[in-house]
């Protein structure tokens, strides 16, 4: 009997230990938003915003096209290089690639290609939609590396983004 309980109180002790092992407890952690396809499937052409993280450039002409990383493209008038003037901006959930072509701008909308027309700057319409043109998992896990999250989890939906907040026991780690 002293062996038999000798025996559980060290599988206690162990059980224990490693219980205490993956136990972080309550951490800064990256939580994911979740959203609906559509909400991000979306381009409209709205008034000037402010450069807040500025990304890639494309320029043709007097227009010079810049990316701000996630949310969309930026169109400004560099006629006088010396003065250049925020026409509008091209609202883009997940955008942070563009190319030019002829009249076409080429961008991505998380996975989707877009080809926008751009030969009336004041009216830049839609062309195409290339659907799943870059299948990727990059929305499965945040941006940043050497942290810890919370799981995505694809029944709750599409992973729109990312946010650090304090998460208790978080199971993932990148």
């Amino acid at each position: 009997m002293n062996k038999l309980f000798l025996i559980f109180l060290c599988s206690a002790l162990l059980g224990a230990c490693v219980n205490k092992q993956n136990s972080i407890g309550i951490v800064d952690a990256y939580k994911p938003i979740y959203g609906n396809p559509t909400e991000f499937k979306t381009y409209s052409q709205i008034v000037p915003q402010p450069i807040v993280k500025g990304g890639k450039i494309a320029k043709a002409g007097q227009y010079l096209y810049q990316v701000e990383e996630g949310k969309g493209i930026h169109i400004i008038d560099v006629s006088n290089p010396a003065i250049p003037v925020k026409k509008s901006f091209l609202k883009i959930p997940f955008c942070n690639e563009v190319t030019l072509k002829g009249n076409f701008l080429y961008t991505n909308n998380s996975v989707d290609l877009l080809a926008l027309n751009v030969s009336n700057i004041n009216t830049v319409t839609l062309a195409s939609r290339t659907a799943n043109a870059f299948p990727s998992t990059e929305f499965l896990f945040p941006p940043q590396t050497g942290v810890y999250f919370e799981c995505a989890e694809p029944s709750k939906g599409i992973v729109m983004g990312w946010e650090l907040t304090k998460v208790d026991n978080p199971k993932c780690r990148r």
